[in-house]
């Protein structure tokens, strides 16, 4: 009996698996994920909070009164991927700090985030914070990013370290040591990545686990260090989680990342004597696009 429950089981992973991957595909086709679709987004001086917003639109003015209540001035950068425009425009309207939104014509998950953070390295941010619609944090939790954070890293308090190529064999980061991967959900990042034309090509099946992606394509191409931070952050539970519906997607978009080339054991040591010079190619790429 126990070994039919396991069969079981096992297929129903495949089968999520396998239906989250045609269901990221179904949702972006006939997207163009490299084009700039924020050139006109008017984005100002202060540090940038950028989050996407979609069924808890109930946490909208929580989340926007919670980066008011931060000791260091912040302005919220919302990817909205709600067709309840009106609602969140309200919420927008009544926050006590600047708020840009923009409204997607389509529901393309977390991913949004890395296209107002290319925005805001454009307008000039070094750095960006990526935070979730469903979490609870101090009045100083922006400035703690901010104090760990360095140049040419991801760091946030979703940070681990994988045993192996199984996703879920993996370590709490300590502080004092690497991470393998650092969650967007309470992540300061060098905005430099965002420039990448490449963090933009994200196979498609796999366009909603973000994170990772961002994580392969900040450390192993473009020589990131990836660091946990002693910001605290805390996640509510809700039926709405993304991971509820990816099912084993993580597990294959991780083997298949690993298959590409990446070893996150390694870390960006094996890109870091060109890192520089490569994200002055890549910002001058940018420029070049922009002009053009």
């Amino acid at each position: 009996m126990f070994t039919i429950q396991r069969a079981l089981a096992a297929l129903e992973w495949h089968f999520t698996s396998a239906r989250a991957q045609l269901r990221s595909v179904r949702i972006t086709l006939g997207w163009k994920r490299k084009r700039d679709h924020l050139a006109q987004l008017q984005v100002g001086e202060l540090l940038p909070v950028i989050f996407c917003t979609w069924h808890r639109l109930d946490r909208l003015p929580r989340t926007l009164a919670l980066l008011a209540a931060q000791n260091v001035p912040v302005q919220a950068l919302i990817w909205n991927n709600s067709p309840a425009r009106g609602e969140v425009e309200a919420a927008a309207t009544s926050a006590s700090i600047p708020v840009c939104v923009y409204h997607s014509p389509r529901n393309i998950g977390g991913f949004g985030r890395f296209y107002l953070a290319r925005a805001a390295a454009r307008a000039g941010h070094e750095r960006v914070v990526f935070i979730d619609d469903d979490q609870e944090f101090g009045p100083d939790t922006i400035a703690r990013l901010l104090a760990d954070h360095c140049p040419r890293t991801l760091s946030g308090w979703w940070a681990w370290r994988f045993r192996s190529d199984d996703y879920g064999n993996r370590d709490r980061a300590s502080r004092d040591e690497p991470a393998h991967y650092v969650g967007t959900c309470g992540m300061i990042a060098d905005s430099a990545v965002f420039g990448d034309w490449r963090l933009f090509r994200c196979p498609r099946r796999f366009w909603f686990i973000e994170d990772l992606w961002l994580c392969y394509v900040a450390s192993h191409l473009a020589g990131y260090g990836m660091h946990c931070s002693g910001a605290k952050f805390e996640a509510a539970e809700d039926k709405h989680a993304l991971y509820v519906t990816l099912g084993g997607a993580k597990q294959r978009f991780l083997r298949y990342l690993i298959r590409q080339g990446w070893d996150p054991n390694r870390g960006p040591s094996n890109l870091a004597g060109r890192s520089v010079r490569y994200l002055d190619e890549i910002a001058a790429r940018s420029q070049a696009d922009s002009d053009g």
